[in-house]
């Protein structure tokens, strides 16, 4: 879709489906798993494509409170813990 356009439709419903079949369902916002939508890591406003490189999966509450937040700004605000995520325990 070109800048300028507005994103929704067909043509995005096919973007995210690719984003989320190639790169995953990891939000890359907050880092929990059931992404369901792609988020721009340039937001278009600020000149970013649709262009798959420029696309990473996130949660749509997640991609809606970014909104066109630089994504240094969104970490510094909402930093992701690295640590994984542990099941529970069998052993106890």
């Amino acid at each position: 879709m070109p800048v300028g356009s507005t994103w929704g439709g067909r043509a995005a419903q096919r973007l995210v489906g690719h984003v989320l079949a190639t790169k995953g369902t990891r939000c890359h916002l907050c880092g929990g798993q059931g992404a369901d939508s792609a988020d721009h890591v340039i937001p278009r406003s600020k000149g970013g494509t649709d262009a798959l490189a420029n696309l990473e999966p996130a949660h749509m509450s997640c991609n809606r409170a970014r909104s066109d937040m630089d994504l240094a700004a969104w970490r510094a605000l909402h930093p992701i813990d690295p640590r994984p995520a542990l099941g529970p325990s069998r052993e106890w």
